[in-house]
């Protein structure tokens, strides 16, 4: 998934857009915008007449039938951008000003709604950042915002807070009895501005005072590890910018583990939908050798036609493996699983991922009037197979919802039978709550 869906999705699309209803020339230059990008950045070739037609058509319930008739005839014979977009213009000027706001608004979705299901409109307001905070779990106990946590790298955790401390104002508003969200409200503002808290703390005879400085909410964690015994869990739920040095650390933190050397690692992709695909590449990157082809991208600009390739090297070279999947496993995720699937570094246990293989890229409009959120590439897997709807077919399948685990069909014929049993032991003896798809791949990264 690309860096720029991020931006779009930090707010819903029902928060209104900026307004639009300018003059005749700002809306073609929008609506100009708006066919050039699609029709230079789009993952497959588009005419423009089609995107201006679709756009037309959108307007049906604006206009009266044979005014839009007229128009989709002479658009039909119009040839060029220039020529195609004023067509959809004069017709957006026959709409009443009162509703020419929502009429772009409706030609701009019908642009895209043709295109494919991930295609749409991007208000203003999700391009700016989510607000600044101070990084705190709060809740209200006995009507007093009590701290649950801070959040990790957050300013709160800087200035020494901790679960259990008592807020008892926020510049100088006292919070006993208030809401949750009004104190969350508070606590929330620009980047860099300082709020100051009163804290009472357990242990502590007089009030804290304490002067955070708000900064952008940290991503949350998105890697998790433990041992048991010689074989390291690793969960990734998500790429952030984090996640590759988290990873990294998490790994080899396993591995100093000198107790008991280091046998196997199961890497848990369940549920990681993707997030940032140059993350992605560079986790792929630590886990076969550099140089290796991850997979690629297929598109018709120079950003969204490259391949991703393994750069970091090996941390762990020659390690048994075996990676979760499920079918909420999408995009980047399953490009790493294919990958290692690929090139025989890893078995895949689980279940069909979600077949999420495209990247969309947000493109913006003018004026800051929004942007679109163009499907702008497809993933590609090491061996050449679409990653698109076809997903990720584990090596050994779970049956969602039951106990059973089958070897793939195509893979049963040569598959190590001594393998086979083992996993099918350890999934009979374990209990009836048990992670059947964990168990699965901890019995096969046991010695023989």
């Amino acid at each position: 998934m690309s860096r720029h869906r991020i931006l779009a999705l930090l707010a819903a699309l029902t928060i209104p857009f900026a307004a639009w209803a300018g003059p005749r020339e700002d809306i073609e230059e929008t609506l100009t915008a708006a066919v050039v990008q699609i029709q230079s950045h789009y993952v497959d070739a588009v005419s423009t007449r089609q995107v201006t037609l679709a756009g037309l058509r959108s307007l049906a319930p604006l206009l009266q039938p044979a005014a839009l008739q007229l128009a989709i005839r002479t658009q039909e014979k119009a040839k060029g951008v220039t020529p195609q977009v004023r067509v959809l213009t004069d017709t957006l000027m026959r709409v009443p000003d009162s509703e020419r706001e929502a009429a772009l608004k409706a030609a701009l979705r019908g642009m895209l709604a043709g295109l494919d299901t991930h295609s749409r409109l991007v208000a203003p307001a999700e391009f700016k950042p989510p607000p600044a905070s101070v990084g705190l779990e709060l809740q209200m106990t006995q009507g007093r915002l009590t701290v649950v946590r801070a959040l990790p790298g957050g300013p709160a955790e800087q200035a020494g807070l901790r679960g259990g401390d008592v807020i008892v104002a926020v510049d100088e508003t006292l919070t006993d009895g208030m809401r949750l969200a009004e104190a969350v409200t508070l606590l929330r503002g620009e980047v860099g501005t300082p709020v100051i808290l009163k804290v009472q703390r357990i242990g502590e005879s007089t009030t804290l005072k304490m002067t955070l400085v708000r900064a952008p909410l940290p991503a949350p964690p998105s890697v998790s590890w433990e041992r048991e015994g010689g074989i390291a869990v690793i969960r990734i739920a998500a790429f952030n910018q984090r996640t590759a040095a988290d990873f990294s650390a998490a790994l080899n933190a396993a591995a100093d583990q000198v107790s008991v050397p280091l046998q196997g690692l199961v890497l848990d992709l369940r549920g990681n939908a993707g997030g940032l695909l140059n993350v992605a590449e560079q986790v792929g990157g630590l886990l076969l050798p550099s140089g290796t082809l991850i997979g690629s991208l297929r598109g018709r600009s120079a950003q969204n036609a490259r391949r991703l390739v393994a750069r970091g090297g090996e941390i762990v070279p020659g390690l048994r493996m075996s990676v979760l999947v499920d079918g909420r496993t999408g995009a980047g995720a399953e490009l790493v699983a294919g990958a290692l699937q690929d090139h025989g570094r890893a078995l895949l246990i689980g279940e069909r991922t979600a077949g999420a293989g495209t990247v969309q890229t947000v493109l913006p409009l003018p004026r800051e009037e929004g942007g679109l959120l163009l499907t702008s590439a497809r993933m590609v897997r090491a061996t050449g197979a679409g990653v698109e709807e076809d997903g990720v077919v584990p090596d050994v399948v779970h049956a969602a919802g039951t106990r059973q685990l089958v070897v793939r069909d195509d893979l049963l014929a040569g598959f190590d039978k001594a393998l086979a049993w083992r996993i099918q032991a350890a999934v009979a003896q374990a209990g009836a709550e048990a992670d059947v798809v964990r168990v699965a791949a901890m019995a096969a990264m046991r010695r023989d």
